[in-house]
């Protein structure tokens, strides 16, 4: 008998943080989690038991976790950058692609990794052979697995003709049969670029909890990009469009509920973090929208801390013309979405800010960061009893004050649990 509730608290653990729709929370109630992050350019782990070099860089970026911890994928190399695999129980790695695998992505089923490359093919390795590439696609502009991994989710490139830009095309594609586009089915196709809807690409594309809906950045060409996208919505029969909001081409910045069809994003045009960024959620099927930034204020990383709370870093606005350097650090607030009730959870010291809350149960994790050393805390999941839990990391890319920690710094949370975030 006792072994019979065993299992079911196991099952119930599982059906309460199950993976849906792209958006993965920790399988199990109880499990200490591990992160990868970056060094001195070199690939570390981090786990309960202490620290670990896993691989001598230069310049190593973008650790990903496969999908049961196996597995980390990254890149090397400052200006010719080759796609590395690495298998964590074993030590031993691979080279899946000395010319650049760029937009690399797990299954979120086995150990196999999708990539892009500088020739524009998007092609998928098995992680046990990462040299030989299984299935080919030419003309792909963005994608993303589909939630049972069996196959991709994926735009076309939109091209200058001489009548103007061609309307771009969103694909279900079957796994084996990447490199066929007559089986390719096509779910949606955008509108032709104009003054109301310009858009030659897209970001790459977030299922909500239901399976119903999928969110995405429809962007323009790079140099409007930065400054403005349009965050769109298809239904994945593809029968319903919308264009939501404008904001920065981030894809950190707009992430589904882990229970419903709600969107959270960072809304508001202009490429500069510290102007003109609120958080807003959205109900997508009912219409109903809050902003929960204050007026004087601007928002960017956030993270869903269960249904119904949002942690952000949060700073005050700035004005245009400030000195980036001068500018108010950022501290961690969080949301309370149905009562609309805010609280700030942590409170740095001067000259450092709190970025990238990474909820995990039973705990809340961040970086804080003074422009020249960066470490990792954690906490209660309210800020209390923060301690340090990884000291200096390396300095996440940056632009205009949006910073991108998953650059150099990755968690991985329980066996089916919550890689890559």
């Amino acid at each position: 008998m006792n072994r019979l509730k065993i299992v079911c608290l196991a099952a119930i653990a599982c059906l309460l943080f199950a993976s849906v729709g792209g958006t993965v929370l920790a399988a199990r109630l109880e499990v200490s989690p591990k992160a990868a992050f970056v060094r001195g350019g070199n690939l570390w782990m981090k786990e309960e038991g202490g620290e670990k070099k896993l691989v001598d860089g230069p310049y190593i970026r973008q650790p990903k976790w496969s999908y049961d911890g196996a597995w980390i994928a990254y890149s090397k190399g400052e200006t010719e950058q080759e796609l590395w695999v690495l298998h964590v129980p074993t030590g031993r790695g691979g080279l899946v692609s000395a010319e650049g695998g760029r937009n690399f992505q797990w299954s979120p089923s086995d150990n196999k990794l999708a990539y892009q490359t500088e020739q524009q093919l998007l092609q998928y390795v098995d992680a046990r052979q990462p040299d030989q590439p299984i299935e080919t696609a030419r003309g792909i502009g963005n994608y993303a697995w589909l939630p049972d991994g069996k196959g991709f989710f994926a735009s076309s490139r939109s091209e200058l003709l001489p009548d103007g830009w061609t309307p771009i095309s969103l694909y279900q594609i079957p796994l084996q049969a990447l490199a066929d586009p007559s089986k390719y089915v096509t779910v949606h196709v955008l509108p032709k670029p104009s003054d109301d809807f310009f858009a030659v690409g897209t970001s790459t594309f977030k299922w909500s909890a239901t399976g119903r809906w999928i969110a995405f950045l429809a962007t323009p060409t790079a140099s409007l990009s930065a400054d403005s996208n349009t965050l769109c919505v298809v239904a994945a029969d593809g029968v319903i469009f919308r264009t939501l909001d404008q904001m920065v081409n981030n894809e950190q910045w707009f992430e589904w509920s882990p229970n419903d069809d709600r969107l959270a994003f960072v809304k508001g045009v202009g490429r500069d973090a510290g102007v003109n960024k609120q958080l807003k959620v959205l109900n997508v099927t009912s219409g109903k929208s809050a902003v929960y930034t204050p007026e004087g204020f601007v928002d960017s990383d956030f993270a869903w801390q269960g249904p119904e709370q949002i942690v952000v870093s949060r700073a005050k606005e700035s004005k245009r013309e400030d000195v980036p350097g001068e500018r108010e650090n950022p501290q961690l607030v969080a949301i309370e979405l149905a009562s609309g009730k805010q609280t700030v959870i942590t409170k740095p010291s001067a000259g450092f800010g709190d970025y990238n809350p990474v909820p995990l149960p039973k705990k809340l994790f961040w970086v804080r960061n003074g422009h020249a050393v960066a470490n990792v805390l954690v906490s209660r999941p309210d800020g209390s009893r923060a301690k340090e839990w990884i000291k200096s990391i390396d300095q996440a890319d940056s632009y205009y004050g949006q910073w991108y920690w998953d650059k150099v710094l990755r968690f991985f949370c329980g066996e089916r649990g919550m890689p890559d975030r």
